[in-house]
């Protein structure tokens, strides 16, 4: 997804006049840049309010944000706050509050400076001190909410540009973590129908929801978002798509919700043949098969993703261990980190007099029987097979059966 492209505008005589460097444009820049930002534009005016009022125009109408620097103090040539206000067309007094707020905290000063900030059509503005620890305070201060704020100025219907990739819905090359990440569920509310009034909502707009985490996109306000929340945590217990109409003083909505629950994980614990097998066989029923491996050497290319160990992996009842080696070194370790974890299915592939062993090793570590209990040592269903294959068809047998809470028996006895 391409960043959100924002301008740094310089007002500063000395810098005009190439007798100072741009210091705070740089702190600004490297900010910018390192929260996402494609910085476009640089600029540099004279603290002069016709230029400023000009470079302002013509930078928000190719830019999501435009920041400015220096000019926000008392003196006779610090005018940028009546030129941006001059060029506004809605003011967003608390960001500048916020940024007043942070420099407080480190100088009285800051009660000095007047800058301001707000929106030009579609783009956000806002107004910076001229020093680069001023700017780098005060930014610091707002960053976090520049998103949101830029939805909501834009009307943007999906996930804002900067907003991170759901843990799990993309693998890097190579694996590594964002593999082994925890599933994150989420939920689609979209403006579907104007149901009455003149809502501040445009049919099309999104949020995408996070059940009981963050948010990206908006319904146009406050008050269809927090709503749409609220209908997304209902639609996430219950499972099923809905509609629903939000209500707002200025109209009603109509929105489509739609939960979408991420894969089920299956962690295949060492790179083998029955571990990549099983990856073929439940890969095309919508799990996630992550192969952990700690033993580089072992790797072969098609085993990626691999991880070296289930930490970071947050196991929830959703997931399922299996270990398909159980001459592993760290064979007993692993199975009794599993089955003290949440992961709703553990199991070891072996014969039962190797599985004995590691069962017993799993008790000498302090895990109680109630927990051994539910290991399925040896692992799968009995179909009659020994072939790396075979096994793995048997293994993903169990693990769909126990899904779905059923034991796998014939469905006619």
């Amino acid at each position: 997804m391409a960043r959100p492209t924002a301008a740094v505008l310089t007002v500063s005589d000395g810098v005009s006049s190439g007798t100072r460097a741009d210091g705070s444009g740089d702190a600004a820049e490297e900010l910018l840049a390192g929260a996402g930002f494609e910085v476009s534009a640089r600029e540099v005016v004279a603290d002069e309010r016709g230029k400023i009022e000009a470079a302002l125009e013509r930078l928000a109408a190719t830019n999501a944000l435009v920041v400015t620097t220096g000019g926000t103090g008392f003196g006779p040539r610090d005018v940028t706050p009546e030129a941006t206000k001059a060029v506004l067309d809605r003011e967003a007094p608390g960001l500048a509050e916020a940024m007043r707020a942070a420099g407080l905290a480190h100088t009285p000063m800051a009660a000095l400076s007047r800058g301001t900030a707000g929106t030009i059509g579609e783009a956000l503005v806002v107004n910076l001190p001229g020093s680069p620890k001023a700017v780098r305070e005060s930014l610091e201060a707002v960053l976090p909410i520049l998103p949101h704020a830029m939805e909501l100025s834009e009307g943007m219907t999906g996930a804002h540009p900067a907003a991170a990739v759901p843990a799990g819905s993309e693998t890097p090359a190579g694996g590594g973590s964002a593999a082994a990440a925890p599933p994150e569920d989420r939920v689609e509310v979209t403006a579907v129908k104007v149901v009455a009034g003149a809502p501040p909502c445009r049919v099309g707009m999104r949020m995408t929801i996070a059940p009981g985490g963050p948010a990206a996109g908006t319904l146009g306000c406050s008050e269809f978002d927090t709503q749409a929340v609220e209908a997304a945590a209902h639609a996430a217990e219950h499972g099923d798509a809905t509609t629903a109409v939000l209500h707002h003083p200025d109209g009603d909505v109509e929105v489509f919700i739609e939960p979408h629950r991420s894969p089920p994980r299956v962690f295949a614990v060492s790179a083998t043949d029955v571990a990549r097998a099983l990856r073929r066989h439940l890969t095309p029923l919508g799990y996630r098969v992550v192969v952990v491996e700690p033993r580089r050497e072992r790797v072969a290319a098609d085993d990626e993703p691999v991880v070296p160990s289930l930490d970071g992996a947050a196991l929830s009842e959703r997931d399922a261990v299996v270990l398909t080696d159980h001459d592993a070194p760290y064979a007993s370790e692993v199975l009794a980190e599993a089955a003290g974890s949440k992961a709703r299915f553990v199991g070891m592939m072996s014969s039962r007099r190797h599985v004995a062993h590691h069962l017993d090793a799993v008790r000498a570590m302090g895990v109680p029987d109630e927990i051994i209990a539910r290991i399925h040592a040896p692992v799968g269903l009995d179909l009659g097979r020994k072939d790396a294959d075979g096994i793995a068809l048997s293994i993903a047998a169990g693990v769909i059966a126990d899904a779905n809470g059923t034991d796998g028996g014939w469905l006619d006895r």
